[in-house]
């Protein structure tokens, strides 16, 4: 029993997890009920606009490799130098308020400081808007919009030219979008607070952020870029392979193929460019049993039939159980660092 002394009877580890599990349910309520602000509101968003600022600052190294990358590496320290000083703050600020003696105010402190993580977790989060992005395009293409689906697709989740793409290429797109998404904005994000709290999911969320606005090939950001692209790649490694992992075990409470999963992952998941995109792309062409093409780049699973937007649909529904599942892994990991900093600390 906890008795009168409230809090003060639970073990260390006990309260780091209970603290740690409500900062996650607060952030799965928040993203359901509210989903994302304005962007001018977001957090991300100011991230944004600091790596757009100093990138635009860069006339006096363009077209010079060497000095570019040095100013894209200027870019991505700074960034988490602030995001860790931000981040960081508020942090401490909710160790601070659960840290309790007992007494009658014990438990609203914890779920004070929960709550406090769990708004500024919500930030490097964002499952509902990922699904409510694939809606879009699937309901345009199932009144026969076309036009309107490839807005959608061109606005909420690529940057690739959509204007000419054909329905299933609008399909394949989304599909893509979809499943690689849920690494960058789910699962990694989630991962990288079970290992070092909202610090480190934020130092992550910033990194990918960077990776997404600089992180391409040509002109000035081919060096520019490299930074924070290298950088995410590392982040993202583990993320990458533990969403492609759950993909596949939601095939089964999902009705998707399993079987085909694990075969397009394991013939076609390198073929992409990226180290890590890949793996949940591929797990999503091999569950749906569809083929999924970026022109020029890459084909996932070239034995598939052409995506429908029926698809995108069905891929939700797999996510929504991927994610069911990646809580529980998230949570199984929170209990294994409580137990061991309570051991080592």
């Amino acid at each position: 029993m906890i008795g009168r002394q409230g809090l003060f009877l639970l073990p260390y580890a006990m309260l780091g997890f209970l603290y740690a599990l409500l900062g996650l349910a607060i952030t799965a309520i928040l993203d359901f009920t509210l989903g994302d602000p304005p962007t001018k509101f977001h957090p991300v968003g100011w991230q944004g606009r600091y790596i757009d600022y100093l990138w635009s600052r860069r006339f006096r190294v363009r077209g010079n490799p060497v000095r570019l990358f040095i100013w894209g590496l200027v870019i991505v320290v700074s960034g988490l130098i602030l995001t860790m000083m931000g981040a960081g703050f508020l942090q401490w600020t909710a160790a601070v308020l659960r840290r309790t003696d007992g007494g009658r105010f014990g438990w609203a402190r914890l779920i004070f400081a929960s709550m406090l993580a769990g708004f500024v977790l919500k930030g490097t989060f964002s499952f509902s808007g990922l699904i409510k992005a694939g809606k879009l395009v699937e309901t345009s293409l199932d009144v026969g919009d076309l036009k309107s689906a490839r807005d959608s697709t061109a606005y909420h989740l690529v940057s690739r030219p959509t204007a000419d793409l054909s329905e299933s290429e609008v399909c394949s797109a989304t599909l893509e979008s979809l499943s690689e998404n849920f690494t960058d904005s789910v699962a990694a994000p989630l991962l990288w607070y079970a290992l070092g709290g909202v610090t480190a999911a934020w130092c992550y969320r910033f990194v990918n952020t960077a990776d997404a606005m600089l992180g391409y090939r040509g002109g000035d950001k081919e060096w520019g870029g490299k930074a924070a692209a290298r950088l995410d790649d590392v982040l993202s490694w583990v993320p990458a392979r533990l969403s492609g992992f759950l993909i596949v075990l939601a095939c089964f409470p999902s009705g998707a193929d399993a079987r085909g999963a694990i075969r397009v992952v394991k013939d076609d998941a390198k073929s992409v460019p990226s180290p890590n995109s890949g793996r949940t792309m591929a797990a999503a062409a091999g569950a749906l049993g569809v083929r999924l093409e970026k022109p020029d780049a890459y084909v996932l699973n070239p034995r598939g039939r052409p995506p429908t937007s029926g698809d995108i649909r069905h891929l939700s529904s797999l996510l929504r159980w991927s994610l069911l599942l990646l809580y529980f892994s998230i949570l199984g990991i929170i209990a294994v660092v409580r137990l061991l900093m309570d051991k080592l600390f």
